[in-house]
Parts: C-alpha cells; structure tokens; sequence
C-alpha cells in the first residue's frame, strides 16, 4: 500500500487525509501541536475551554456535501443551531440584531432606506446564481485541468457572475444609505480583502450570510474539528501529535521523506502540505525546490 504523508491537521490537512484513506492510501498526519485543528483548535484551562480560530459557521451546505463523500452526516457527528439574530452589527451611532427570517431583514432594510427591501430581492437573486455557479460548478471541481471548468453553461453565465465589476461598486448600486452598504460590503473581510478590490462575484457570500444563516455548533466551533477527526480515524488515517515537520527530503525531483522534530524520518510516496503554504514554501522545501522567491 502506498504511503501519503500530511503535514498539519487543519481543516485542509483532516480533509486530505480523509480523501487520501478512502481512495487507499496509508496515510499518517503529522501534527506540531498535541490536539487536531490547526488554527481551529481549542484551549481548555481551568475548566473552560476556548475556541482558538474560527468563531462563524456559514455554508452549511458545504460541510454535508464533504460528510455525503464518506457516506455520513453532519449530525452523525455534531449538532448545529440556528441562530436568531444572526449577529449584531455597531455603528459609531449605534447597533441593530440581523434577523434570521427574511421578511424580517427585509423590514429592517426598508426602516433604514425606503425601497431597500426590494432591491435586496433583486440583489439576492443574482447573489444566489453566483453561489451555485461557484460552489457546484467551480469549488466542488477537482481543479485537475482547465478543461473541467468549460461548459456551456459557464460560459452564458460568465458576464452574470460579475467578475470585473467590484463588489464594493456593485452594492452602491443597489444601496445608498451607507450603513447599508457597510453591512453587505463586511462579509468580504473574511476572504483577507478590500471590498474595492474584491470581484463583485463574492456577493455568493451575501447569500451564503442572509439565506443559508448563522450557524452554531453545540459544544463550540472544535465539534466541527472533533468531527472531522473522528471521521479520519474511522476511515484508518494515523496521527501522530507532537510532531514538528522541520523539512522535507527530496530524491530525483520527488519528496520521499519528511523529518520530524529535527531526527525521525517518515517515508513517503506522496506528501502534502496542510500546512501554512508560506511555511512548506520557506521553510521546509529545500531552495531549489521552492515554487517563489524569498523576495516574493
């Protein structure tokens, strides 16, 4: 059996592992910290546990479809609550609840800018084309070719998913009171982005907040890790804590080994890098072997 090496047990690397032992792998996570996680993992001190990373869940949809793969459901691994109100945005003159109903949020629009409700529609209808477009038929891809992304119906769809228009240009469009336009330029934020310098596509994530909601899972956003995890090991995957990747050995253009801790050596077929890409990048592939420039 052929042996697949993980660097990191993030969200990325549990997921890889996951994949790599259901297609038949013998696959072992090596993880620097003594928990599963990555940046997603927990701090539990003096009887209270706190969530380190991630604090939204959004796209719910996303996390069934990876569940479905393996043949599970979320529930079979934790349960999640809707949350009503959403989240609650200040102001420098003060705050408002976003509701979780619809007609509801479209009531709060409307008492902030008259005709906003409608427009909202409007706008909510074309942010619900782009988050099937880039979901089914972009995210849900392997990304093997080039050729995988070439349908028809993409193509009549190309000038619909606004790519060349900015988001931030986009919503001005729609809303003019500024309060209005701040709370559905934010969403962007989580992408590492300025609205004026994001695609107009991302609005998907507009729908993903307003029509998909706010989720929590019971227990803390770690259930979700915890999850993952005990879906990895039932599917065979080894993990191996305490287990700092200090570089990667490479033999005839292929990487063949991983060094831990600066001494253990784990061989390997394949190895990937769940780890920080910068991190892989700089700090453990050897120079010549690195895809950027330090200066990069």
């Amino acid at each position: 059996m052929k042996k697949v090496i993980v660097i990191g047990s993030g969200f990325a690397g549990l997921s890889a592992a996951s994949f790599m032992a259901k297609a038949g792998w013998d696959v072992t996570v090596l993880e620097k910290h003594d928990i599963p996680g990555g940046r997603a993992r927990k701090l539990s001190e003096q009887g209270f546990t706190f969530d380190m990373g991630p604090s939204w869940y959004w796209m719910p949809d996303v996390f069934e479809h990876y569940f479905k793969q393996f043949g599970k459901k979320v529930s079979d691994y934790y349960e999640l609550t809707r949350l009503d109100p959403s989240y609650r945005v200040y102001f420098n003159e003060g705050h408002f609840d976003i509701p979780a109903n619809y007609e509801d949020l479209k009531k709060l629009f409307e008492s902030i800018e008259k005709g906003s409700g409608e427009k909202l529609d409007a706008f909510l209808k074309e942010a619900e084309f782009k988050y099937d477009v880039g979901i089914n038929k972009l995210v849900h891809k392997p990304g093997l070719s080039v050729t995988e992304f070439l349908s028809w119906d993409l193509a009549k769809g190309v000038f619909k998913l606004d790519v060349f228009t900015s988001i931030k240009k986009h919503i001005s469009k729609h809303f003019k009171d500024p309060r209005l336009q701040q709370l559905m330029e934010f969403p962007v934020l989580f992408l590492g982005a300025l609205p004026q310098d994001t695609p107009a596509l991302y609005s998907l994530m507009n729908y993903a907040d307003i029509k998909l909601g706010t989720w929590y899972p019971q227990k803390g956003m770690y259930a979700v890790v915890e999850g993952m995890y005990k879906l990895a090991e039932e599917l065979g995957v080894k993990f191996r804590f305490n287990s700092n990747v200090t570089s990667i050995s490479i033999n005839n253009k292929k990487a063949t080994k991983v060094i831990v801790n600066g001494g253990t050596d784990y061989d390997a077929d394949v190895v990937i890098g769940g780890a920080d890409y910068h991190h892989v990048e700089s700090q453990l592939l050897p120079e010549d072997y690195r895809t950027y420039t330090e200066q990069y």
